[in-house]
């Protein structure tokens, strides 16, 4: 049965609320899609500078949210929202730096919307499912190894849904202020294969850790995800091949990307559903 938050002193419950920081970073996040929406409108540049300054505060209130929200008196929980407040928190930070080096700061207006989202969800949708109690050093790193390459995979995707809509747009012959905001194609093409090399990466050691880690899967719950995520990993290995060896790019290399990581969503978000919404319900 799903909870709001609450403080105090005892099993099960948080060590402090999480509902201040997570609104206000919540409110952040959409202040910022507001100032780029209002920019594309306005047909002038992305105000990424103001951006990026609104995703740092953003991100500290997060971090602060989702301690409150995971951390337990009795142990760590890794629900389903709070998971996907994480990852929400992890990708704001991946491409926050990432936009130092690289022009990665019209993803912030997906991004933005979708971490409000995720954040609230983890603040206010608490499943009240029993936490990770003594967590060994393997598993912790297994999490982290997972959720680093569920956010960079996620990045990944959204980056192909912005070739996808600039592609669309070039051979449309477009000439929208959303469209002139973006980078050349080329570089957001680069900047995606980049992307899903490295997630790619994370997500074998990921899957490669959880595999050395599993016993059963029927009676641990995770023959749905282990099927899924793996099924979604050869669909990267398959993208990845294309790519070098036909040079696959363009709108096959957005369903690709899509596809895969569509299958992972399943696998990871879709088993956790499952388990904690529809069979606890049931």
């Amino acid at each position: 049965m799903r909870h709001l938050p609450e403080t105090g002193i005892g099993q099960g419950k948080m060590s402090f609320s999480p509902v201040i920081p997570g609104m206000a970073a919540a409110a952040l996040y959409l202040a910022g899609a507001w100032l780029l929406v209002r920019a594309l409108n306005r047909n002038v540049a992305l105000p990424t500078r103001v951006c990026t300054a609104v995703a740092l505060a953003a991100l500290v209130l997060h971090a602060i949210a989702a301690y409150g929200a995971m951390n337990r008196l009795d142990g760590l929980d890794f629900s389903l929202s709070n998971a996907a407040g994480l990852t929400a928190l992890i990708l704001v930070a991946l491409v926050a730096a990432l936009g130092v080096v690289q022009p990665v700061h019209g993803l912030f207006i997906l991004l933005f919307p979708l971490s409000a989202l995720a954040l609230l969800a983890s603040v206010f949708l608490q499943t009240g499912r029993p936490p990770l109690a003594g967590m060994d050093t393997g598993l912790a790193a297994h999490i982290f190894v997972s959720m680093l390459a569920y956010s960079i995979l996620a990045m990944a995707a959204l980056q192909s849904i912005l070739l996808g809509f600039a592609e669309r747009g070039i051979r449309a012959k477009t000439r929208s202020a959303a469209l002139r905001a973006l980078p050349p194609l080329e570089t957001m093409e680069r900047l995606l294969f980049a992307m899903l090399w490295v997630g790619f990466a994370a997500l074998t050691i990921a899957i490669g850790s959880g595999f050395l880690r599993l016993q059963d899967m029927f009676a641990q719950h995770v023959a749905h995800h282990t099927v899924l995520s793996s099924a979604s990993w050869l669909l990267y290995v398959a993208l990845l091949a294309g790519r070098h060896v036909f040079g696959w790019r363009g709108s096959s290399a957005v369903r690709w990307t899509l596809t895969a990581f569509a299958l992972l969503l399943l696998g990871y978000f879709g088993s956790k559903f499952v388990l904690e919404v529809l069979l606890e319900r049931g």
